[in-house]
């Protein structure tokens, strides 16, 4: 998990999505982790986004071409004080039942 200055919200998940396979997630959260926002890569193009925060809302299938839009309007929402915030890159969730033999 690293910690980064809010002047790059947008560009740097931006960047790091890009290197992200299919199924791998992104999760911003706030310097007291009380708030986030994670991204899920669906393919090159188009990603699943969910705010965690202030606001609970899910955003699906959103192309790469309004997710800095959207980016910056969640920043302004969750994040409006903060000067830092933390990225952490997920693996894909694994689906399926955890008590099978």
């Amino acid at each position: 998990m690293s910690m980064i200055d809010i002047k790059n919200f947008t560009k740097t998940p931006m960047e790091r999505l890009k290197k992200l396979n299919p199924g791998d997630r992104i999760e911003l959260l706030t310097y007291k982790r009380d708030r986030k926002v994670v991204i899920k890569k669906i393919d090159d193009y188009t990603f699943d986004v969910s705010e965690d925060g202030f606001m609970i809302e899910e955003f699906p299938a959103v192309e790469i071409s309004a997710l800095v839009k959207l980016l910056k309007h969640l920043q302004k929402t969750e994040f409006p004080r903060s000067n830092k915030f933390f990225l952490e890159i997920l693996p894909p969730v694994k689906s399926g039942n955890k008590h099978s033999k």
